[in-house]
């Protein structure tokens, strides 16, 4: 089975910035060692709208990216990220075709 990506656009309400990234640290932290097949997070905010974050989440496959997002810690942790929010994020889901790493 081929890597599964999720891509999420969202919109930090005024003043609420910190509490996004803060969310995204402690999932980092808590929720990933029961993240079946989860491979890596990214969080980016906008150069111009540092309230605008884009981030991206990968898991081994759909089925382990399916699971994970059925699970009522996810959902938990997605209801307290969703009141950080103006709106929901923007979703893109889709399967990796290619990717390619390099130095940082």
């Amino acid at each position: 089975m081929a890597p599964h990506m999720t891509h999420f656009k969202m919109q930090a309400k005024p003043g609420e910035r910190q509490d996004v990234i803060d969310l995204f640290d402690e999932w980092a932290r808590k929720r990933r060692q029961q993240a079946s097949g989860f491979v890596r997070l990214v969080l980016c905010s906008h150069f111009d709208d540092p309230d605008q974050f884009m981030a991206y989440a990968m898991f081994a496959d759909k089925t382990t990216y399916d699971a994970n997002s059925a699970s009522a810690e996810q959902d938990e942790w997605f209801k307290r990220l969703r009141s950080h929010l103006v709106d929901n994020p923007d979703w893109f889901d889709g399967v990796v075709e290619m990717q390619r790493m390099g130095q940082v």
